[in-house]
């Protein structure tokens, strides 16, 4: 997986050098400075995309922190459901941290198919744990 986008970084510097007239090198500089900052100003990040989904039967999908013990912590608002049951959505954590570990799912309110699921936040993207956020094995 990419970590920049290294097109972008180049026509951001082309850009300053047409526009401010700085030099290609110090252009260079100054976009990946600014490339390297927006990583790490990551917000609004998908955990998983939800289709559309039957209201009386499914809950609305959630998403929380887990603490050190493996236990849900539904006391922060880390992240939300961005649709509803007629179309869908994703559900998003804001400004997730790395090593965190977080868990989501969605309640089926008549059978066996309530969600429940945990994934940790590491420098690539959300990687599926479990719920003390030892990586599963592909």
């Amino acid at each position: 997986m990419k970590k920049y986008d290294l097109s972008n970084i180049m026509k951001q510097a082309w850009k300053m050098v047409k526009e401010i007239g700085l030099t290609i090198s110090a252009a260079l500089k100054k976009s990946w400075q600014e490339a390297k900052k927006m990583k790490d100003e990551v917000k609004n990040v998908v955990v998983k995309s939800f289709y559309d989904y039957n209201a009386r039967r499914y809950g609305t999908p959630w998403v929380t922190v887990m603490d050190e013990q493996g236990k849900y912590d539904f006391t922060k608002r880390i992240g939300t459901f961005t649709g509803n049951a007629d179309d869908g959505g994703d559900l998003i954590v804001y400004a997730p941290v790395v090593g965190q570990v977080y868990g989501y799912g969605q309640k089926d309110y008549r059978g066996n198919n309530t969600i429940k699921r945990f994934c940790v936040w590491t420098e690539n993207g959300f990687a599926e744990c479990d719920k003390m956020g030892k990586i599963k094995e592909a």
